[in-house]
């Protein structure tokens, strides 16, 4: 039986291929990260980010924090939110696999919102 992990931000639980959320999280329909707000949106879908994309994937092709090498993904360790060069500074890129990746993402988001102490 195929398997996948669970949408929910955090949560490694396997679940059935046809599913999107495991039992712990199943809630009403819901789309993950729907307040999301990419302000590079249009940059994901240049030839340059491809290529860049491309040649990190070759360069690392496992996950910098736990090392497997499936579903890998791109991750930016300083959110460029808006500048274009730090979007394709390829210093400012590692490799993460899915879960890993939604969990630094969410982590982020978290201290976005969250105000610093004074």
């Amino acid at each position: 039986m195929k398997v996948k992990i669970c949408k929910e931000v955090g949560c490694n639980n396997l679940i059935q291929i046809d599913k999107t959320y495991c039992d712990r999280h199943k809630k009403e329909k819901r789309t993950p990260f729907q307040n999301a707000v990419r302000t590079n949106e249009n940059l994901y879908n240049t030839s340059q980010w491809r290529r860049l994309r491309k040649k990190i994937l070759k360069d690392q092709p496992y996950c910098v924090k736990c090392g497997i090498n499936e579903q890998l993904e791109a991750h930016h360790k300083t959110p460029p939110r808006g500048n274009e060069e730090l979007f394709f500074d390829e210093n400012n890129l590692i490799i993460l696999c899915r879960s890993c990746h939604r969990t630094a993402t969410a982590k982020e988001i978290k201290n976005r919102r969250t105000p610093s102490p004074m």
